[in-house]
């Protein structure tokens, strides 16, 4: 089986409880061929949170910008021939990678995740359930998906980079440039987790506060 390195981008910063459950997350993947990408431009480095491990590559940098510029710095030091987001406060089950490897090779398109998502409020202790409404589409350029569940080859990425946007920066990076998008229907290998600190509320959640 093809088992291209696969590159998973971290942007952080400030939010040091949730980085030792995402390298876990992240090191307990079965797929063998990884690296972790964490670029963190916060006031305080995380190095002393992250284990001695070679397959994570730390990048502790002053102030870059947005997230997508954020994203586009992580992607220029990614040395796989695929590069996943990867979240700082989001739950992967252990065969994401995996799992996102053989739906973008096998539908052959630039991009695949998935649409519809499960979201857990760590405030209200209450999980909202998305639905696999469209099972496995074909690849098609009008494709929504979820930013943080997106897989796509660096090639791509090289063609057309995130703008510096802090918010939507990958609802432009998905629909913007014709890409084969497919969305595919493993919405139970990832959690959406909710907390004070997120960029943005949905809309079934009420305001939050930021801490």
């Amino acid at each position: 089986m093809n088992q291209p390195l696969v590159s998973c981008i971290m942007p952080t910063a400030n939010r040091q409880k949730y980085i030792p459950l995402a390298v876990d997350y992240f090191l307990k993947q079965d797929y063998p061929n990884t690296e972790l990408i964490i670029v963190d431009d916060g006031e305080v480095s995380i190095s002393a949170l992250l284990p001695n491990n070679p397959k994570i590559k730390y990048y502790f940098s002053a102030p870059i910008g947005t997230i997508g510029l954020k994203r586009n710095y992580a992607c220029e030091r990614a040395s796989g021939e695929i590069i996943m987001h990867w979240d700082d406060d989001d739950w992967h089950a252990e065969d994401w990678i995996s799992r996102q490897v053989d739906f973008l090779i096998q539908s052959d398109s630039d991009i695949c995740g998935i649409e519809h998502v499960h979201f857990y409020s760590t405030e209200k202790d209450t999980l909202w359930l998305g639905t696999a409404k469209n099972r496995n589409n074909p690849a098609r350029s009008t494709q929504w998906l979820n930013g943080a569940t997106i897989a796509y080859w660096k090639t791509y990425w090289e063609q057309h980079h995130f703008l510096d946007l802090q918010e939507s920066e990958d609802d432009d990076f998905i629909k913007s440039y014709g890409a084969k998008v497919f969305a595919h229907d493993y919405i139970d290998g990832f959690v959406a987790i909710l907390h004070p600190k997120n960029t943005t509320v949905k809309y079934f959640e009420g305001p939050i506060s930021k801490m």
